[in-house]
């Protein structure tokens, strides 16, 4: 069954939570360890972080749903100069394959361009093969890397720009 996707409400924030559990384990468990995975889930995903995003107008924070429960979101806000930047779009591994990173990525697209926004840019960890082949076969240019701290190590990170 293809996924719908709308607006997340603070309603959907235990299966976003659900999601991101998950999808980070499976997205950045061979190499991130448990303890700054748990630090990020914890940081990032507590229900008041949640609220707050949900809630800013600006932000677009969007869920993917299969037979009325979460499979996947994602958040992008409009930043400056015809951009935007895609902050998160994850899914649950147990439905990777079935259309919801697209379909999620799409509306993000759409939502941006009636915003104005004319580019799109996403970081990605570089050892996060899920990640990167999903943007590199979804039309995005990897421009350049650095590297980013997470936790106490340093991994390198790949900046990727896409047309909207």
């Amino acid at each position: 069954m293809n996924p719908s996707v709308r607006s997340a409400t603070t309603d959907d924030i235990p299966g976003i939570q659900r999601v991101a559990d998950a999808a980070w384990r499976a997205s950045y468990g061979d190499f991130l360890a448990e303890r700054v995975i748990e630090t990020i889930l914890d940081d990032w995903y507590s229900t008041d972080q949640l609220e707050t995003t949900i809630e800013n107008a600006r932000t677009v924070y969007l869920v993917a749903e299969t037979d009325e429960e979460v499979v996947g979101y994602a958040s992008a806000a409009p930043t400056a100069n015809e951009e935007g930047q895609l902050y998160a779009i994850y899914v649950d591994p147990d439905h990777w394959d079935g259309g919801a990173g697209t379909a999620l990525l799409d509306e993000v697209l759409d939502r941006l361009s009636d915003r104005g926004v004319s580019r799109l840019r996403v970081e990605v960890l570089g050892d996060n093969t899920v990640g990167v082949s999903f943007y590199e076969s979804r039309g995005f240019e990897r421009t350049s890397e650095r590297n980013r701290a997470v936790g106490d190590r340093t991994y390198p990170e790949f900046v990727y720009y896409r047309d909207v």
